[in-house]
């Protein structure tokens, strides 16, 4: 496989899309008009299509010259002379920019030192680049002539190609010159010079011409004469070009007249010829839009369509190619992102009037809106809206007020396919409010009331998985309302009317506090708490005051103070006779007296204590 080449010469992306604009009908021509040199930053260069400036530029100026290789008509010769005075620098790149001032092309070059005449040397140099072009023949290139300073080959060149030249003086009735020699005698022509050919034929046809003072009174046989000049019985006419005259068949507007069986295709200059009889141009049906896919703003979409000769028509227009990767994005319209791939773009108008209009395709890349028409508007200062775009029947959005006019009561209605209605909104003639309904679906009339009051048929719920309600069953005797309200004394009063009065009401007092108001008695079917306290259905009460139910309390409070029950406790038993028996001692009673033998002596005694019972234990009762 060959080596790629040390020092090329490369077409930048820029410079093909002006060639391709200037190979375009109606395109814009490419003047070159500047070249640039520079050092590389002291290193070879490797350029890339992509570049858009040199490495390190140390000198620019006009281009000298651009001429067609004479052994190779496709390829563009571009000079650069750099005089003897300017130096101090090393060359190793160049580049040629366009009127613009953007990079067209860009050359590596074998580095060359270009010294100053301060250093001890000096020399004028000629910088070089050649461009191969498919086909010249289709491009209007030129060049700025104003600022050239001519080389010595440009000289010897000039002066080689002016001798072999017919780009001489030609000679005059006045003047010396150049003369061409004609042997015809037909030539009114006054810059050629007779040959004695012609000065022969010239004799000859004196000798047998016509006296011209007889006026052709000397014909010999006038129908002969007439029928030789084919005039039959036409009138004859002199050949020339002013009115009263026929044309010659060799007159430049015969010959220079547009075929009509070439159907326009003989037009030298089909672009401009459009643009003069006012005729659409079609540019191109699948063309690279910007040449990658990175976002562009108006400005530079209006520039490039600028650069394609979109402005020199009254209308323009071309299709972006099936390519997300070769055709921009503009995201400066404020009303969506349009990607050119597959879009269609017409141009109306001219510079400071014009509209411009993007059609998308269905399907988009780059965050684009797909299926849409976007039009550009810019009629100078005056009138300058800029962009706008179509709104999309399916599922597109819209920003701004939208307004539906109607004389009847319906305004605005949402209908299935099949055009079944499913809901209506409406402003009633009775100037009521804004209705909802459900349409065909019946049910439900929701007006939102000029009283600031909206309106709901049924219930009003919010939620999700859990709902709450505020519903009416639309059968009670008086309507209600739920209020929020409050003054300088009650800060935050929620409360509850019928339309014969208040029913409750909770109130944030001043201090924070709550309080709670019931016009009238409340029921609770299991219990009743306030604070810590509970009231039961039963009519039991628990609180700190009782240590629990009150029940408890009371029970307790009975038991520990009241004796339940009274009792003798067990007997004990003491001998009297011969023995002490029993002193007095509380709570004792004397149960029994025992005389065994039946003698006159009591023998035994028995007793037993006196006891009361109290919450259930059993104490012996003391005397008083």
């Amino acid at each position: 496989m060959p080596a790629s080449p040390k020092f090329k010469t490369i077409i930048t992306d820029y410079g093909k899309q002006r060639l391709i604009a200037a190979m375009s009908p109606g395109g814009t021509k490419l003047t070159l008009t500047q070249m640039a040199v520079g050092d590389g930053g002291g290193n070879p260069t490797n350029p890339d299509t992509t570049n858009t400036t040199l490495i390190n530029e140390v000198w620019r100026a006009a281009v000298n010259s651009v001429s067609v290789d004479k052994k190779h008509s496709n390829i563009i010769i571009v000079e650069l002379l750099i005089p003897a005075e300017v130096g101090g620098f090393w060359i190793r790149e160049a580049g040629i920019y366009d009127e613009f001032n953007k990079l067209v092309a860009i050359c590596s070059l074998p580095a060359s030192e270009k010294p100053l005449l301060e250093q001890g040397s000096g020399r004028a140099q000629t910088v070089r680049m050649t461009l191969v072009i498919s086909d010249l023949s289709t491009i209007n290139i030129t060049i700025d002539s104003t600022t050239i300073i001519a080389t010595n080959d440009y000289v010897d060149n000039s002066l080689k190609e002016h001798e072999k030249s017919r780009n001489h003086p030609d000679a005059t009735l006045t003047d010396k010159g150049f003369v061409k020699l004609y042997s015809g005698v037909t030539s009114i022509d006054e810059t050629m010079a007779a040959t004695p050919k012609a000065v022969k034929i010239a004799m000859d046809n004196a000798s047998a011409r016509l006296a011209k003072e007889r006026n052709l009174a000397d014909l010999t046989n006038v129908p002969l004469a007439r029928q030789s000049l084919q005039l039959g019985n036409s009138a004859t006419l002199n050949v020339g070009t002013t009115q009263g005259t026929v044309a010659a068949g060799d007159d430049s507007r015969i010959t220079g007249a547009m075929q009509k069986d070439q159907n326009g295709a003989d037009i030298p200059d089909k672009g401009l010829f459009s643009q003069n009889i006012g005729a659409a141009v079609a540019f191109s049906g699948g063309f690279s839009i910007g040449g990658d896919s990175n976002p562009w703003t108006t400005a530079e979409f209006i520039s490039w369509l600028e650069l394609m000769g979109a402005f020199n028509h009254p209308y323009w227009m071309c299709r972006g190619s099936w390519s997300y990767a070769l055709n921009k994005t503009i995201t400066d319209t404020g009303c969506g992102n349009i990607c050119l791939a597959g879009a269609v773009v017409e141009v109306m108008g001219f510079h400071n009037a014009l509209t411009i209009r993007v059609t998308t395709p269905t399907t988009t890349s780059g965050g684009g809106v797909a299926s849409a028409q976007f039009t550009y508007i810019n009629n100078g200062d005056g009138y300058a809206p800029g962009w706008r775009r179509e709104l999309i029947r399916t599922g597109d959005e819209m920003t701004g007020n939208l307004t539906l006019r109607s004389d009847d009561r319906m305004h605005f209605m949402i209908a299935n396919a099949d055009g079944s209605v499913r809901a209506y909104i409406y402003k009633d003639k009775d100037d009521t409010g804004i209705h909802i309904n459900n349409g065909a679906d019946g049910y439900g009339d929701f007006v939102f009331g000029k009283d600031s009051i909206l309106y709901v048929p049924f219930a009003v719920r919010t939620g999700g998985s859990r709902k709450l309600a505020i519903q009416s069953d639309n059968n009670s005797a008086l309507n209600a309302t739920f209020n929020l309200w409050g003054d300088a004394n009650r800060p935050t009063v929620i409360e509850l009317d019928d339309d014969q009065g208040w029913h409750l009401y909770s109130q944030r007092n001043l201090d924070g506090s709550i309080l709670f108001t019931v016009d009238g008695d409340i029921m609770a079917n299991r219990k009743l708490n306030v604070g810590a306290a509970t009231f039961s259905s039963d009519g039991n009460v628990n609180g700190t005051v009782w240590g629990g139910w009150l029940n408890d309390w009371l029970n307790n409070i009975f038991a520990s103070r009241f004796v339940r029950d009274v009792r003798a406790g067990n007997v004990e038993s003491a001998q009297v006779w011969r023995a002490y028996g029993y002193n007095d001692q509380a709570p004792y009673v004397i149960t029994g007296v025992i005389n065994s033998n039946t003698d006159d002596l009591i023998d035994n005694l028995t007793r037993r204590p006196l006891q009361k019972n109290i919450n259930g234990i059993w104490y012996n009762i003391d005397f008083i």
